[in-house]
């Protein structure tokens, strides 16, 4: 048959990319959602001072659909600032400091402060979009939200050894 030869096919090394044929090993959803009550609170506090402190300096108060308004507008804002703030400049919360939580990418490399910026905002996309976003990680295969996949970035338990974040 001059020529064809029958060969074992070729061995490559680990070709499995994390994410893709290996499965994340994403946070539980409890640990997420204690990471999340306990920023919320840290928000609404910081919320509560700021209008006490409006309320004492104007001697005034708003009509309820005023007050209505400006809390869900004033409460986006400081949950924006927060987040960005703290994800982008040093790489956690206090929330997920307390969850025992970390910011990991996909293929184990550390989270450079870039891509913290665009997960911050794609996080804020997810939200935006009636929640979306964040509701889709109760249809997602690997637990992860709209965010999470745009930047290639989840949420995992904390491991023994801290991943070094790089700016």
């Amino acid at each position: 048959m001059g020529g064809i030869l029958i060969e074992p096919a070729e061995q490559h090394g680990n070709d499995k990319q994390p994410g893709i044929d290996i499965p994340l090993q994403s946070a539980p959803m409890t640990q997420r959602l204690l990471a999340v009550a306990i920023d919320s609170t840290i928000v609404f506090v910081a919320l509560a001072m700021f209008a006490a402190i409006f309320f004492k300096m104007t001697h005034t108060l708003p009509l309820f659909r005023q007050a209505a308004e400006a809390g869900v507008l004033l409460t986006a804002l400081f949950w924006a600032s927060y987040q960005y703030l703290l994800i982008v400049h040093s790489g956690t919360t206090p929330g997920l400091r307390l969850a025992k939580l970390q910011l990991c990418r996909f293929d184990g490399e550390p989270v450079a402060r870039r891509i913290r910026r665009w997960r911050t905002l794609a996080s804020i996309m997810s939200g935006m979009s009636l929640g979306l976003g964040y509701a889709w990680c109760f249809l997602d295969e690997d637990a992860l939200c709209w965010h999470d996949r745009i930047t290639k970035t989840y949420m995992a338990p904390k491991s023994p050894t801290p991943l070094a974040a790089s700016n």
